[in-house]
């Protein structure tokens, strides 16, 4: 049965084949160094979500890391965080979505729920580092994003095929992105449900 849920440790082979898979075919950048993708303890400490086929295969992923200041911010995604981000702070990162089901909205999906852990949490920002000619500005432009150029940048995981930026997601908009999600995805919502205990 098709589903969207938590990924556990022993899930770590299926979200690392995906995520290796899926980074190599990209069109917005050029993999580097795989091994960081790589499950480590920064999967363990925070949250990673896995969507599933029929066949209980890992379709599309991603994970959200919560950071509570600017240094701890940079250290993860590797490049200038602006001043405008008020703490705690969720990352997404390690977005990955098999080739045959782009297109589909599970990234939009992943993200929904993401979000709904935020309406019982402290999160004061969602960041979402994203390349320009990635599809999924425009929706996220929708859902309230703003997108801000770093400063600074020294990632050295990947070679980017186009400008790096943050998309910054003020807490206050939350409500709103859920609706719009629900809205325009209602069907992948309904396709892919959660399964197991909701993110607390």
């Amino acid at each position: 049965m098709k589903h969207i849920r938590r990924a556990l440790k022993e899930d770590k082979h299926i979200v690392e084949k995906l995520r290796i898979s899926e980074f190599n075919r990209s069109t917005e950048f050029k993999l580097l160094k795989p091994e960081k993708l790589l499950w480590s303890a920064i999967d363990d400490a925070n949250i990673v979500l896995v969507v599933f086929d029929d066949n209980n295969n890992a379709i599309s992923t991603m994970m959200g890391v919560t950071v509570h200041g600017v240094e701890e911010a940079e250290e993860m995604i590797n490049c200038s965080v602006p001043g405008i981000v008020k703490f705690p702070a969720m990352i997404f990162t390690s977005a990955a979505t098999l080739q045959p089901f782009r297109k589909m909205g599970l990234n939009q999906l992943l993200r929904y729920y993401f979000l709904l852990y935020g309406l019982t949490t402290n999160i004061q920002t969602f960041i979402s580092p994203v390349y320009t000619c990635a599809p999924r500005i425009k929706f996220m432009a929708m859902l309230g994003y703003q997108f801000i150029t770093p400063e600074r940048n020294w990632q050295t995981k990947l070679n980017p095929l186009s400008e790096r930026q943050l998309g910054l997601l003020d807490a206050s908009q939350i409500s709103n992105a859920l609706s719009i999600i629900e809205h325009y995805k209602q069907e992948t919502l309904d396709e892919y449900p959660w399964q197991g205990e909701m993110l607390v």
